[in-house]
């Protein structure tokens, strides 16, 4: 670079205009460093897929629906409790998110129409056990009154 260059270069940061630049590119790179400072560092998780009201609703309409097919059953009402909420496990540095870990199931309760018959009672069971992954302990099946 030239001696006429560089001296309209100082000759430029010297001016009104060029002070100006100057200032917006420094306020430009405070709001950016700004913005990138409020991550945690962490990948963004949609919440509103990890809500554990709604998968609780969700699973209870699905369980409920499955029910009503079993033959025999008839109207049913379900009666699910959850142990937790969503777990979400990171890989060991901390921000890339490795899986989300559903809520285990407490328990479910089922009161159909046909829950007075052992058939019924012992097909809604194996049903729910296979589905949900329970054991049969934390399965209740009984008459709806």
């Amino acid at each position: 670079m030239d001696e006429n260059k560089r001296f309209d270069l100082k000759e430029f940061i010297s001016s009104d205009k060029g002070r100006y630049i100057f200032v917006a590119i420094g306020i430009l790179a405070m709001i950016l460093i700004f913005i990138g400072g409020r991550s945690d560092g962490k990948e963004d998780v949609d919440a509103d897929s990890f809500d554990t009201k709604v998968y609780h609703t969700e699973l209870t309409q699905n369980i409920k629906s499955m029910v009503e097919s079993v033959e025999g059953a008839g109207n049913a009402k379900v009666m699910l409790t959850l142990e937790d909420s969503y777990e979400f496990v990171y890989l060991e540095d901390g921000r890339t998110l490795q899986k989300v870990n559903e809520p285990t199931i407490r328990g479910v309760v089922v009161a159909c129409e046909g829950g007075s018959s052992a058939v019924v009672s012992a097909k809604i069971t194996e049903l729910l056990t296979t589905v949900l992954n329970v054991s049969s302990a934390k399965v209740c099946v009984s008459k709806l009154t």
